[in-house]
Formats: C-alpha cells, structure tokens, sequence
C-alpha cells in the first residue's frame, strides 16, 4: 500500500513537472488571461488584464518568462519602456530624455516585444519629439527592438506627428511592415525603410501599404522579398505596371493579394501573369479587368473572392460570377461583392446574380456590399437552405423604399445555419408583433454559433415597446449573441438600446439557470 502511495505521488510530481516545462501550453494560458474576446473594447478591462498577467509572472519562477513575453508581446507606445529609464523624466507638461542612461532595464523588456504600432501618442502623454532624436544619439546599438517582428503605422502623415521616427524600428528581425495614408511626400521614406529591410537581410512575409503616393521605384522593391506571403496595396493604382505585375505573379510563397488597380495603366489582361498558389484575392479595379484578371492567373485552388468595383450598370456580373465558380468550384469558400465608393450612384444588384453560387456546397461567407437590391424572407430561406453551412453573411445597406427581410428571416436562419457567427442584415423592422416565447424552461442552456448582428438598414417608426420585443426575439433566437451593432452610426441609439436589452435578457436567463441548478 505505502509503495503505490509513493507510486502515485511520484506521477503526480512528473505531471507536475510535464506542465510547468510545457512552455506553449503557459503562453496559450497566459494569452487567456491576457485577451477577453467578450470585452475587446473595454480599456478598463484590458488593463485589469495585464495586471493579472503581471501578478502571475511573480507567482513563481516558471512563470516568469513566459508571463513578461506575453505581457510585453505588443506595445502602441515607447511610453512603458521608456520609463524604464532612469533620465526619462516629466519637465513641467512634456517627458524629456536628459543625461546618460543605462539601457539594461530597456532592453530585457524591449527584447520581449514582437508587434508595435508607431501612432501618435495621446494628448496626456506629451514625449517631447527630441526624444526620439536622442534615443538614437544615446543608443550604441542602432536596434531598439531587436525581436521585433510586425511594425505597423496606420497613419504615416507628416502632417501628424513625427514620421522620420520610424526609422528606430528598423530591424532585420521583421517580417511584416503595414504602413497607412502614404502620399507623396513619405514616398522616399517608405523606400528607405523597405530598401533597408532588404539590404539587412530581412525576410518579410507580408507587406501591407496604404495611401496614394508610392512611387515606381519604392514599388519596385517589393518583389525583391521572395519570401512573401501576403501583399496588400490601396491607392496605388497610378504607379503599377504590367512588368511589376508580372514580377509579384512569380513570387511562389504569395498566398493572399489585395490590389487595387483604380487609376491603373494596365488594361484588361491578354495572357498568364502567374500567382500559381494563390489562395485569397480581393481586387479594386474596372469589372471588365477583374474578368481578364480572374481568366489569366494560374492557382487552382482559391479560397477566397472579393471584388470591389466602382458602378457599371451595364456589365454582366452574372458572368463574371459564373467565371469564378468555374475555374474554383471545388476550393471556393468566401466570396464577396462591393460596390466602391458606397456614396456612388446607386446601382441594383438581380438576386440572379448570384444563381451561379448555389452549386457550391463550401461556401462559408457570401458578402454584398453598396448595391441596391430587393431581398424578401423567401430569398433568405433559398440561401439558407442552399448554404446551411454559412459563417457569415454580410448584405448591403437597404433603404425603408425596397423589400428587406423581417424577424421571420431571423428565425429561418437560426433554425437553418446553425454555424453563422456573423451576421449583417437590412432588418424590416416596421411591424414587429408581440413576442411569445414558444421555448420549454431554459434548462439546459440553449446554443446558436452568432456573435455579431449589425442591423443595416434605418427609418423604420418604432419605440421603445418595440425596441423591447426585438430583444427578446434576439435573445430567443441567439443566446450567444455578443453585440448588436448599427451600421456606419445609422439607428446608433435606438440599437444601442436593443443591444442593453439583450444583455439583460442573457443575465436573467443566466441567473435562472443558476438558480435551477442550485
């Protein structure tokens, strides 16, 4: 008996020590403490977070490394590790760098952070901007985040603060760079920075650019990266050629292109321009260009579709619909159609158009965007019965003057695509009837896929009686819900209180389930 008590206490010990060794396992258990995906906004709570992760790193030893990595992982300031130095100090309203530093404290944590987002900072943290002049002066070695691996600017606006600071982020370790609202003017930086990252051997993976002043040899560069993964550029349709095109078609790793090629040179293709593995594509460009483009590149296998284009009443888009289900009717799972920009002539969109899509069994996000069109609870239950298998499904912003779908369209998909997560829809909220729950006692709890509902439609005449039932039957319907969201501010109080009601309807239901297992 004493001897398989000692038995089982020794498997316990090595269980023990299997766990604490385990170091993927720690960092998914502290990325649970780090992120709650039911609070992503909530500042609040965010750092309530990081402060649990902060105690957990000083429970132990084990801990620790593990712990400070994930805590450090991402940073949108140099704020915390700056003052980390002793001569970072506050001089009346603004932080100043004055006298010698010892880098030591910096650079443990500085070595830990893996993405950062170069933004201004905010108003009540006033960095003096000489500081970054002698961070670099300060500094013997030139790296300042020496693991870093994603740099992202979204706004790089000489206008907003400053740009030429990004500089101190180079490092060879990167592998991603997303850059935003680039113009002329930050076109020679935005070359320096990539032309840098190649010479120093960097091997980015992804590049994301933004704006609309990238010039041809900035552009030029890109390709240079073999290792690419994904390419996404907005904007820069003036400075692209069928040369470069070519030059991006041959890069074999590219798995994910966004291109827009709005105010491009390059007309409609007449041969292969390559993108053999190809598996997501989401293109800006003229319908008649999108067509040759879907017609002359190589991969067999594309995911995903999506074609953004500016209004051309009298083309063919069933056509177009009808090459991509052809070439990818085995390997398509996501397609979508928008229409750019949004505030554009309004231009109808057949519910025909989309018949060429029926054949694909996989489909798991159908997206429509910016068009006008007629959509009734019968065509919502033909999509529902044709893809029951739908994670998401984003329709266009419909006015009160066309046919949109009501609760009842609700109901059909909560009963017939179980597995939608994210939903999007022109609610017809005119005539909402009384709502009587036809459910049995809320034990065991009930379960639907959907998160996310954003109701895109506005003018409807209902109060807060009606607000109430719409609640009520959202509650019913999905229990998970997580959100209910206007569109672009359309109806923003009236849902935020439909939203308050659904939550509450959740707590009193949790609080039932409680009680009748207590």
């Amino acid at each position: 008996m004493e001897s398989e008590t000692v038995s089982l206490s020794t498997d316990k010990g090595l269980n023990a020590n299997l766990f604490f060794s385990n170091t993927d396992l720690l960092l998914k258990i502290f990325d649970y403490l780090l992120w709650d995906d039911n609070d992503e906004t909530d500042s609040d709570n965010a750092i309530t977070c990081k402060h649990t992760l902060a105690q957990a790193a000083v429970t132990c030893k084990t801990f620790l490394e593990p712990a400070l990595d994930r805590l450090w992982y991402i940073l949108d300031t140099l704020f915390p590790l700056l003052k980390l130095l002793p001569s970072f100090i506050q001089c009346e309203e603004s932080y100043v760098l004055r006298g010698p530093t010892d880098w030591s404290r910096f650079d443990f944590y500085a070595n830990r952070v893996k993405i950062f987002s170069y933004i201004r900072d905010p108003d009540h943290l006033d960095i003096a901007l000489h500081v970054y002049f002698r961070i670099a002066q300060l500094r013997t070695s030139p790296i300042l985040l020496p693991s870093l691996q994603c740099i992202r600017c979204p706004s790089i606006s000489s206008n907003d603060f400053l740009i030429y600071g990004i500089c101190l982020f180079l490092s060879p370790s990167l592998v991603a760079v997303e850059i935003g609202e680039i113009t002329s003017v930050e076109d020679k930086l935005c070359g320096t920075f990539l032309y840098t990252l190649l010479n120093d051997g960097a091997e980015l993976v992804r590049i994301v650019l933004k704006g609309e002043g990238l010039g041809k040899e900035t552009m030029a560069l890109i390709p240079r990266f073999e290792r690419l993964r994904v390419l996404k550029l907005g904007g820069m349709g003036e400075s692209l050629s069928l040369p470069w095109l070519e030059r991006v078609g041959a890069l074999s790793a590219l798995v994910d292109l966004d291109l827009d090629f709005i105010g491009s040179p390059i007309p409609p293709l007449e041969k292969t321009v390559g993108f053999n593995h190809l598996w997501r594509l989401t293109i800006s460009a003229s319908l008649p260009f999108i067509q040759s483009f879907v017609a002359n590149i190589s991969t067999d296998q594309l995911d995903t579709f999506i074609c953004i284009s500016p209004p051309e009443p009298g083309f063919d888009k069933k056509s177009l619909v009808e090459d991509v289900v052809s070439r990818w009717s085995s390997s398509l799972r996501r397609f979508g159609l928008r229409l750019a920009p949004e505030d554009t002539e309004e231009e109808e969109l057949p519910p025909d158009t989309l018949k060429p899509l029926f054949p694909l069994q996989n489909l798991r996000t159908l997206g429509l965007r910016g068009y006008l069109m007629d959509i009734s609870n019968d065509l919502i239950e033909e999509w529902a019965k044709t893809w029951p298998d739908l994670n998401d499904l984003f329709l266009p912003f419909l006015p009160p003057t066309r046919v949109r779908p009501t609760m009842k369209s609700l109901r059909i998909l909560a009963e017939r695509c179980p597995k939608l997560a994210e939903l999007r829809i022109p609610l017809d909220t005119s005539d909402i009837q009384p709502f009587l729950s036809s459910r049995k006692p809320l034990y065991p709890p009930l379960k639907h896929e959907l998160r996310t509902l954003t109701i895109a439609s506005a003018g409807d005449d209902w109060d807060t009686r009606d607000a109430f039932h719409i609640g009520r039957y959202l509650d019913d319907l999905f229990p998970g819900l997580k959100g209910v969201r206007p569109y672009e501010g359309h109806e923003d109080e009236r849902l935020a209180q439909v939203n308050d009601l659904v939550l509450f309807a959740q707590k009193v239901r949790e609080e039932t389930i409680a009680s009748c297992r207590g």
